[in-house]
C-alpha cells in the first residue's frame, strides 16, 4: 500500500464506532498486513503480547486497550512490556476511542491525537507498515526579498551608465556585484574588521557618491595587492585586508555611480549579511547579474530540503547510519573521518553551486559531531583537530563562466562559516585571509568534457558521488546544440528523449562506473514512450537503481514558488540488497524499483501500434490544419444558418477536451466529396472554403499538401456513428478517466481519441480504475495532469479472456454509470468528477464497476494499487511473450 491508500484506511477506522477488541486488527489491515497474518493474529497464535486485551504484531505495533481518559498511562505500560523490548515493535499505540496515544520506541517520539485525527496522523503511524518515516531536512533560508536591495541597485547603476548592460560590459558588471556583495559579507562576519569596507568607501567617495567609482576601484586593486605593494593606491586603501584567492584579479573596473545607485549602495551595505547562507548565495547573485532571470529574481536556487532529498539517501544517511553504529567506538569514529576524507562530491551541472554547497556544509557538521565525541570519550585535548574535508573535495562543471565563479565564491564562504563554527566548538581555526585553496569548477559544457579530467577517478579508498540538478529539455524544446550534445555521447538514436538524460548515461560511464550517482529529473523519463528506450540502454550498464522519489512537485524557497513535475533517480553498478522508494513523507524499503517508481521487477511497456489485447481500435481525433476557418462558434452558427438554412446540413458537433469536460459547445464544417458542389452554393461555406485555402497554400508543409482539397480535414478519422471519446489531456485529480458516449454525426477533434462503433462494454473498461492507473503508471505526464496515449496507453492495456456473461455484465455496469450520470443533469463532467463533490450515487456505480472488473482479473477485488500494477504488468508481459513466440 502506499501512503494515500494508508491514510484513506486509517481514516475509515476513524469514521467507524470504536471497538477496543477489533482496533488492532483493523489497524494492522489499514497498514498493509496480509490477511493470512492478520488471521493468525486474530486467532492468537502470533500475538506475543503480555498486557491484558493487547496485540503485539511482530516487529510492526504493540497496542493495548486503555481506560477512559488513561491513554498516557497505558502508552507508558506499553513501553515498560518486556515483550515490547524482545520484540521491538516500531509503534506502541493506544486509544479509549476518544484520544490516541502513539509513540516511536527506538526516538522515543510521542504524539497524541483525537481518535478522529487517525488518518492525519498517518505519516507518525507509517513504521507500523513497515515504511520508515522520511522528512527532509527543513530549513529557513535568507530572505530572498533581500535581493530586491541588489536588484535596485543594479538597475540604477544600469540607468545611469546603459552602455554597461552590453555584452562588452556584462561579465565586468557581474564581477562587480560578486565583488561588493562578497566585501559586505566579510565586513559583517569579521573576516574583515567591523564595517571597514562601507566605512571608506562611504567616507572616500563624496556626499553624492560622485567618487564611487574611483573609490570603488582603487580598494578593489588594493584587496588584490600585499599592504606593502600599495605604494601606487591613495593611502587609505592599506587599511583593506588582502584578500587574494583570485576574487580581485585581472582587470578591474566599475561604473558612474549616481546620486540614486549611491543610495542604493548603502541601502545594501547596511544588510546583515552575517545569517545569509551559502547554498543559495551564488544564485542569488545569478538573479541580480543575470538579464534573462531580472523578471524571475529568487527563483534560481534549489532549496535545502529539495537538496536533501538527492544527497541524503545518495550518501548522508549511509554515513549516520555508520557514525550512529561507530559511535561508543573511538577507532571506529575515526574510520568514519577517515573514510569522509576521502569522499568527493561533483556536480557535473553545478550552476552557482548549491548542490555542492550543501554537500560540504553536510560532511562539515558530520565531521565536528565525530570530533566532539571522540573529545568525550578520549578526554579534553587527547586530539589534534583539524578538518579533514577540503573544498579542494568538491567538483563541478558549469557552462555559464560567471555561475562557476559565484560557486567557487559560495563555497568559501561556506568553507568560512564551517570553520567559524568549529572555533565556537573547539576555540580554533584556520586564518581566513587570505583566500587559499578553490573548489574545483570548470567552465564548459559539461557534455563535451571528458568527467574524468575534471574530477579524476576514484582510486586508494575514494569515493565520489555525483548529484546535481541537469537542465530538463524536450525533444521539442531542445536547441541544435543540445541534440548534438545527445549525438556526442551516443543517443543519436535515442532523441525522443529528454535532454536530461544525456548525465544519467554519462555518469553510467564516468570512471567505469565506480562511483554512485542521483540526478534530479523531469518525470517523463519515467512516463510514457520515453522510458522503454532509455531504461533498457541504461540497465545494459549494470547500474540499478537504488532510491527513487515518486513524481512530485519540485519548488524552491522563493516568493514566487514555480514547481516543475519531477522524480528523483540514484543508481549504483550492483544490484541493492534493500531499495528506498519515496513516495511524499514515507519510504518503502523494497527488494528492486523499476524506471516506472513500482517496487517490483522492470518490465519495459513499449508502444504499441494496435491493442495487443484485442480490443477495438481507437484513434486520434481529426485535426483540420485550417487556420480555424473550418471551426464554427455556437454564435457563427446560428448565424450562417439564419443567413442560409442549407448551411445546417455542412455544420456538425465538434467536441475535443474543452467540450467533453466542461460542455462547451463547438462546430466545424464537414464536407463529403459528393456533397462539394451544393456546400459551395451556400455562399457563407464557400467564404470559410476558399479562407481556408488561402491559408494553408502558406502555411507549413502539412497544410500545403491538402491545399487543393480546402474543404476537408487535413487528417481526418471521423466515421458517421456513435463512439466513445477521451480527452488526450486531463487532470490528474480525478478518480476516474472522463470517457464520454458521443452520438453519430459528432466530430471527434484531435484534442480527444476516439473509438468509433464502440463495444459497450468498452466503456466500463475505460471507465475503471485499473485503466487510470494504467495511464497514470504507464502514460505522460503535463503538468499536473496526464497525457493519454493510444500507443503506450490504451494499445498495451491488459485485459483477460472475457465470457460473453461477463462482457454482458460489464455492458449492464457502463449503462448503470451512463444513467447515473445522466440523473444529475446539466451537471457536466468536470462538475460530477469534482474530487471533492462528486456524487454518493455516482462514486458508487463506479466503485461496483471496479469491483465487477477486477473480480474478472483475480476472482476478487486487488487490495491495493501495487497489487493491480502487479498482475497488469504480469498480463503484459506473458502477452508480449506470447507474441514474440507467433502467438495471437
Amino acid at each position: 500500500m502506499n501512503p494515500t491508500e494508508i491514510y484513506d484506511a486509517l481514516a475509515e477506522i476513524a469514521a467507524a464506532p470504536f471497538d477496543p477488541d477489533e482496533f488492532p486488527f483493523a489497524f494492522a489491515e489499514a497498514t498493509d498486513a496480509a490477511k493470512a497474518a492478520i488471521s493468525k493474529l486474530r486467532g492468537g497464535s502470533t500475538n506475543k503480547s503480555d498486557l491484558p486485551g493487547g496485540v503485539l504484531f511482530n516487529r510492526k505495533f504493540h497496542y493495548a486497550p486503555a481506560m477512559t481518559g488513561l491513554v498516557e498511562a497505558t502508552l507508558d505500560q506499553l513501553r515498560a512490556s518486556k515483550k515490547t523490548r524482545t520484540a521491538k515493535p516500531a509503534i506502541l499505540i493506544t486509544t479509549d476511542g476518544e484520544t490516541v496515544a502513539a509513540e516511536h520506541p527506538a526516538s522515543g517520539e510521542r504524539r497524541h491525537f483525537r481518535f478522529t485525527e487517525i488518518g492525519d496522523n498517518f505519516g507518525f503511524l507509517l513504521p507500523a507498515a513497515g515504511k520508515e518515516r522520511y522528512r527532509a531536512v527543513e530549513e529557513n533560508p535568507v530572505d530572498v526579498k533581500a535581493t530586491g536591495k541588489l536588484a535596485r541597485l543594479y538597475d540604477a547603476l544600469i540607468k545611469a551608465n546603459p552602455d554597461w548592460a552590453s555584452d562588452e560590459h556584462r561579465h565586468e558588471m557581474n564581477q562587480l556585484m560578486m565583488r561588493l556583495i562578497f566585501c559586505m559579507f566579510a565586513e559583517d562576519v569579521g573576516i574583515f574588521p567591523d564595517e571597514q569596507f562601507s566605512r571608506l568607501i562611504f567616507t572616500h567617495a563624496g556626499n553624492r557618491g560622485e567618487e564611487a567609482r574611483e573609490v570603488i576601484i582603487a580598494a578593489f586593486r588594493a584587496m588584490n595587492l600585499p599592504k606593502d605593494r600599495r605604494g601606487d593606491l591613495p593611502a587609505w586603501t592599506r587599511e583593506l585586508e588582502y584578500v587574494n584567492g583570485g576574487l580581485f584579479a585581472g582587470a578591474i573596473d566599475a561604473p558612474r555611480f549616481d546620486t540614486i545607485a549611491f543610495r542604493y549602495l548603502r541601502d545594501a551595505c547596511d544588510l546583515n549579511w552575517r545569517q545569509i547562507n551559502p547554498d543559495i548565495f551564488g544564485s542569488m547573485i545569478q538573479s541580480v547579474a543575470d538579464p534573462k532571470q531580472r523578471s524571475e529574481l529568487g527563483m534560481h536556487y534549489t532549496s535545502v530540503p529539495n537538496i536533501m532529498k538527492v544527497i541524503g539517501p545518495l550518501f548522508l544517511d549511509d554515513l549516520d547510519a555508520e557514525i550512529h553504529k561507530a559511535w561508543d567506538r573511538p577507532r571506529a569514529l575515526q574510520q568514519v573521518l577517515d573514510r569522509m576524507s576521502r569522499i568527493r562530491v561533483f556536480d557535473p551541472a553545478c550552476g552557482s553551486g548549491n548542490f555542492l554547497v550543501v554537500s560540504y556544509r553536510e560532511l562539515r557538521a558530520r565531521e565536528t559531531r565525530i570530533l566532539q565525541r571522540l573529545e568525550e570519550l578520549n578526554g579534553p585535548g587527547s586530539l589534534h583537530m583539524w578538518s579533514v574535508i577540503p573544498i579542494t573535495n568538491f567538483y563541478g562543471i558549469e557552462i555559464a563562466d560567471f555561475a562557476a565563479e559565484t560557486a567557487k565564491l559560495a563555497l568559501f564562504i561556506a568553507e568560512y562559516q564551517a570553520n567559524a563554527s568549529f572555533a565556537e566548538v573547539f576555540g580554533r581555526s584556520p586564518a581566513a585571509l587570505p583566500l587559499k585553496d578553490a573548489a574545483n569548477i570548470r567552465t564548459g559544457n559539461a557534455l563535451r568534457i571528458d568527467w574524468e579530467e575534471v574530477c579524476p577517478p576514484p582510486a586508494d579508498g575514494e569515493e565520489v558521488f555525483i548529484a546535481g540538478n541537469p537542465p530538463y529539455y524536450g525533444a521539442k524544446k531542445r536547441e541544435s546544440w543540445q541534440t548534438e550534445d545527445m549525438v556526442q555521447n551516443g543517443l543519436g538514436d535515442l532523441q525522443l528523449l529528454d535532454y536530461v538524460s544525456v548525465w544519467f548515461f554519462k555518469a553510467a560511464r564516468y570512471a567505469a562506473g565506480s562511483s554512485a550517482f542521483a540526478f534530479v529529473a523531469t518525470s517523463s523519463i519515467c512516463q510514457g514512450e520515453q522510458v522503454a528506450p532509455m531504461w533498457n540502454a541504461l540497465f545494459e550498464t549494470a547500474f540499478k537503481i537504488h532510491f527513487a522519489y515518486r513524481p512530485f512537485i519540485w519548488k524552491n524557497s522563493a516568493a514566487d514558488n514555480a514547481g516543475v513535475w519531477v522524480t528523483i533517480i540514484g543508481m549504483k553498478n550492483v544490484a541493492p540488497t534493500v531499495a528506498k522508494l519515496f513516495d511524499d513523507a514515507a519510504v518503502s524499503n523494497v527488494k528492486e524499483i523499476s524506471p516506472y517508481l513500482v517496487p517490483f521487477k522492470y518490465i519495459p511497456v513499449t508502444a504499441a501500434t494496435k491493442s495487443i489485447f484485442s480490443l477495438p481500435v481507437m484513434v486520434m481525433g481529426s485535426n483540420p490544419v485550417d487556420g480555424k476557418w473550418l471551426s464554427v462558434s455556437s454564435r457563427e452558427r446560428e448565424e450562417m444558418i439564419e443567413t442560409d438554412p442549407r448551411a445546417e446540413k455542412f455544420i456538425l458537433p465538434y467536441l475535443g477536451g474543452d467540450e467533453l469536460i466542461d460542455g462547451k459547445e463547438r462546430h466545424c464544417i464537414w464536407i463529403d466529396d459528393e456533397d462539394l458542389q451544393d456546400a459551395l452554393s451556400v455562399r457563407c461555406i464557400k467564404e470559410r472554403v476558399d479562407s481556408c485555402a488561402a491559408y494553408r497554400k502558406t502555411a507549413g508543409r502539412d497544410a500545403r499538401k491538402a491545399a487543393d482539397i480546402p474543404h476537408r480535414f487535413c487528417y481526418s478519422t471521423y466515421r458517421n456513428g456513435p463512439s466513445l471519446a477521451i480527452p488526450n489531456s486531463q487532470s490528474s485529480d480525478r478518480e476516474f478517466i472522463p470517457a464520454v458516449m458521443a452520438s453519430s454525426e459528432v466530430v471527434i477533434s484531435k484534442e480527444a481519441f476516439a473509438i468509433y462503433y464502440p463495444p459497450n462494454h468498452m466503456f466500463s473498461i475505460i471507465s475503471s480504475s485499473l485503466h487510470r492507473l494504467w495511464l497514470a503508471t504507464v502514460g505522460g505526464r503535463i503538468g499536473n495532469g496526464f497525457r493519454y496515449s493510444v500507443r503506450v496507453v490504451y494499445n498495451t492495456f491488459p485485459v483477460p479472456k472475457f465470457t460473453e456473461e461477463e462482457l454482458a455484465a460489464l455492458t449492464t455496469s457502463a449503462r448503470a454509470i451512463l444513467k447515473c450520470r445522466y440523473s444529475h443533469y446539466p451537471k457536466t463532467i468536470t462538475e460530477l468528477y469534482d474530487p471533492d463533490g462528486m456524487p454518493d450515487d455516482l462514486r458508487a456505480v463506479h466503485r461496483q464497476n471496479d469491483d465487477l472488473l477486477e473480480t474478472m482479473y483475480i476472482g476478487r477485488p486487488f487490495r491495493n494499487d501495487t497489487e493491480r500494477l502487479e498482475k497488469l504488468f504480469k498480463l503484459y508481459a506473458a502477452r508480449v511473450k506470447a507474441l514474440d513466440k507467433g502467438g495471437k
